[in-house]
C-alpha cells in the first residue's frame, strides 16, 4: 500500500502540471509513450505475440495514438494501415498457421483496443474550446484531467468501499475481489471527483451534465478494468508490468481510462457543438 501510495504522490503532481501546463505536443508524446507501454504489455502476456512482435505491434499503437495530432479523421487511415502490415507480417511465418493468425489477431485487437483508445485520449487533449465559453486553463487538457480525476476517483473509491463495506462479488470468474458494493462507491467517487474539477477548472459545463456523464464513463471504466482483468486471468498474469511500484504496468493503470475514453470524447463532442451554437 505503502508504494502504491508514494508512486501516486510523486505521479499526481507531473500529470497535473503536464495536462495544466505542458505543450499539446509534450500531451501527445507522453501519452504515445504510455500507449505503447500498454500495448507492449498486453501483447506480452500472449505466447504467440511475444518478442519482435510486441515491440512492433507497440510501436504501431503509439503511431495510432498519436494519429489526431496529424489531421483530423486520420486515425482511421493509420488504424487501417497499420492493421494490414501486422497482419501481412504474420503472413511471413506460414509453419504454423494456428499460431500465426492468432498472432494477427491479438495485434488487431491490440490496435483497436489500446492503439485507437489511446487516439481517443489525444483526441481530447486537442478539442478546442467551445465558441463563446472561457476557463481558467485550455480545455482539451483540462478536459483530459478531469477524465482520468473521474477514472482515478472511481478507482479509489471503489478500493475503499469495496474494503468496507464489499459483501457481494461483481464478477468473480474474472476479478474475485471486486464487489457490487465497491462498484457503487466508485460510481459516487467518480461523479464528486468529476464534478468538483470541473466545477473548479471548466465551469462552462453544467454540473448535472457531467455528473450523468461522469456516471457512463465511470461504469465504461470499471467495465474496461475487468476487460484487462480477463486477459490477465486467462493468461495466468498477475500484474501486466513492473514499471509503477504497488500499481503493476502502465496497462494496469491505464486499462479503465483508456476503455472510456472514446465515451468522454464522444460526450465532449457533442457538447462542444451543442455549446459553439
Amino acid at each position: 500500500m505503502m508504494s502504491r501510495i508514494a508512486t501516486g504522490l510523486v505521479l499526481a503532481p507531473l500529470v497535473v502540471w503536464l495536462l495544466l501546463a505542458g505543450p499539446l505536443w509534450l500531451i501527445t508524446t507522453v501519452l504515445a509513450l504510455a500507449v505503447a507501454l500498454s500495448a507492449h504489455e498486453l501483447l506480452t502476456m500472449f505466447d504467440e505475440t511475444r518478442g519482435a512482435l510486441a515491440t512492433r505491434g507497440a510501436a504501431f499503437a503509439a503511431l495510432v495514438a498519436a494519429t489526431p495530432m496529424l489531421a483530423p479523421g486520420f486515425t482511421l487511415t493509420v488504424s487501417g494501415l497499420v492493421a494490414s502490415v501486422l497482419l501481412a507480417l504474420c503472413l511471413l511465418r506460414p509453419d504454423d498457421l494456428l499460431r500465426q493468425s492468432r498472432a494477427g489477431a491479438m495485434l488487431v485487437a491490440t490496435i483497436g483496443y489500446v492503439g485507437v483508445m489511446g487516439a481517443a485520449l489525444t483526441a481530447i487533449a486537442a478539442l478546442p474550446a467551445p465558441s463563446g465559453a472561457a476557463g481558467p486553463f485550455a480545455f482539451g487538457p483540462s478536459a483530459l484531467l478531469a477524465h482520468f480525476i473521474l477514472v482515478f476517483s472511481g478507482d479509489t473509491g471503489a478500493y475503499f468501499a469495496g474494503r468496507t463495506f464489499g459483501r457481494h462479488k461483481l464478477y468473480p470468474l474474472v476479478s474475485p475481489k471486486k464487489t457490487i458494493e465497491g462498484s457503487i462507491g466508485g460510481l459516487v467517487a467518480s461523479v464528486g471527483g468529476a464534478t468538483l474539477f470541473c466545477h473548479w477548472a471548466m465551469p462552462q459545463l453544467a454540473a448535472v451534465e457531467v455528473a450523468l456523464a461522469a456516471v457512463i464513463v465511470g461504469a465504461m471504466a470499471q467495465i474496461g478494468d475487468l476487460a484487462e482483468s480477463m486477459f490477465k486471468r486467462a493468461t495466468a498474469t498477475k500484474d501486466s508490468g513492473r514499471i509503477l511500484p504497488g500499481h503493476g504496468g502502465m496497462l494496469d493503470r491505464l486499462d479503465g481510462a483508456l476503455f472510456a475514453a472514446p465515451w468522454t470524447l464522444a460526450w465532449l463532442t457533442i457538447l462542444h457543438g451543442h455549446l459553439a451554437n
